[in-house]
């Protein structure tokens, strides 16, 4: 049998804003892959395997955002995870229709709170809305089974691979595009594969 060895090396001819669109890239095909198996066989779909899939959707989301922030901006200090706040930063540097996409897991749409709750709860509403996202954060809740205090995750997320499936391939297709119109001397998203090892 022969062995191959991939190490940091393939990367190294990479910009960093290139880099992180090629760990997107792979967390994004992991999650296709595993999806597609999972819509292929009911047997071995479970909630724990598709959080894994959400959760490889998330990350890739996310570095896909660092990524193309860090080209705009390549001194910009990227310590957060909240792919609300990195979105709204990426909408910040890339304005235009061209550069929309949906995202998923975020919301951009700003709710008048007033228009559903009376007046004197609104402000009640914000708290609370506030304080359950720092019990759930997105980044965090797809990763464990349970949340840093031990306890289960508030409210209820649900899977199901084959409409999933669908927001993966249109997230590819969105990703796809934004990568050759931000990136033009693209060489990052699907680079052709060398030649597989033969085994022995």
């Amino acid at each position: 049998m022969t062995w191959r060895l991939v190490t940091e090396s393939d990367l190294a001819s990479f910009s960093v804003p290139r880099q992180f669109l090629s760990f997107s890239d792979a967390y994004l095909d992991s999650a296709s892959r595993l999806c597609t198996v999972l819509k292929r066989s009911p047997r071995k779909s479970n909630y724990a395997r598709g959080s894994v899939v959400l959760y490889l959707t998330f990350h890739a989301i996310e570095l896909f955002l660092k990524g193309t922030i860090l080209e705009r901006n390549p001194e910009e200090k990227l310590i957060n995870h909240d792919i609300q706040v990195l979105s709204n930063r990426y909408y910040n540097l890339y304005r235009g229709r061209k550069y929309k996409f949906h995202v998923p897991f975020i919301s951009r749409e700003k709710v008048d709170l007033g228009e559903i709750f009376d007046p004197e709860i609104v402000e009640d509403v914000k708290v609370y809305i506030k304080e359950s996202e720092k019990k759930n954060p997105l980044d965090q809740r797809h990763r464990y089974p349970r949340n840093l205090k031990g306890q289960p995750w508030r409210g209820s997320v649900g899977f199901e691979p084959g409409s999933f499936l669908f927001v993966i391939k249109k997230l590819k297709a969105d990703i796809a595009r934004l990568t050759n119109l931000i990136f033009p001397a693209n060489n990052v998203a699907r680079r052709t594969p060398k030649k597989a090892a033969r085994r022995v």
